[in-house]
């Protein structure tokens, strides 16, 4: 009861307190809600709506003509507030790529065909590259401090991957002109051509 009162004095009363029970429709109910969810958790936004319902049902048993609405009527949101994924769009990563110094910009344009992490991409090696079969080979990670190379834990983290025409004309062009033989046959080599490349952030 002290809940009921403590929520008609901080959320309904300034709100609606003038309306008229049968003007209290769904429209108007989700506005409220959607203002209220602005400050307030979805549990509360809740509990008030209960609050609200409770009065309209008393108006109709007292005569009053009041419109049907339910919870179910109305969008609360989530229970959780959870940030939206920020993502590239095709536009975006397009320019990201054609802007791109070598060795970044065939990384970058890797990253966005395959959809690879960052130590997945750094652990690749030019013998993980199919041109016959337009696949990548995906069976290792490159830790990403030491850049020491580690075997999958498990089978599912072994994959053999697409490699689409685009990625294959840039990567044929990365062999042919800008990649560097090295002992570990990364693609992305460090100086000394023993491990990946450090610096590396995607």
């Amino acid at each position: 009861m002290r809940q009921r009162e403590s929520h008609l004095r901080a959320h309904i009363l300034p709100r609606s307190g003038h309306e008229a029970p049968h003007t209290v429709n769904v429209e108007a109910l989700q506005q409220f809600a959607t203002d209220l969810r602005k400050v307030l958790s979805r549990k509360s936004v809740v509990q008030i709506l209960v609050t609200v319902f409770g009065i309209l049902a008393y108006a109709e048993k007292c005569g009053t003509l009041v419109v049907k609405v339910s919870l179910k009527d109305l969008q609360l949101g989530s229970s959780t507030d959870r940030k939206e994924t920020a993502y590239f769009t095709i536009e975006q990563a397009t320019n990201i790529i054609a802007t791109a110094k070598e060795p970044y910009r065939t990384l970058f344009a890797i990253a966005w065909n395959t959809g690879l992490r960052a130590g997945e991409i750094l652990a690749l090696t030019v013998a993980d590259l199919d041109f016959q079969r337009k696949t990548i080979r995906v069976d290792k990670t490159a830790d990403d401090n030491t850049r020491e190379i580690r075997q999958p834990k498990t089978k599912s983290s072994v994959a053999l991957l697409p490699m689409p025409s685009a990625l294959e004309t840039m990567l044929r062009n990365y062999l042919k002109h800008l990649w560097k033989s090295n002992a570990g046959g990364f693609l992305f080599p460090n100086p000394k051509g023993t491990r990946p490349k450090l610096g590396t952030t995607l």
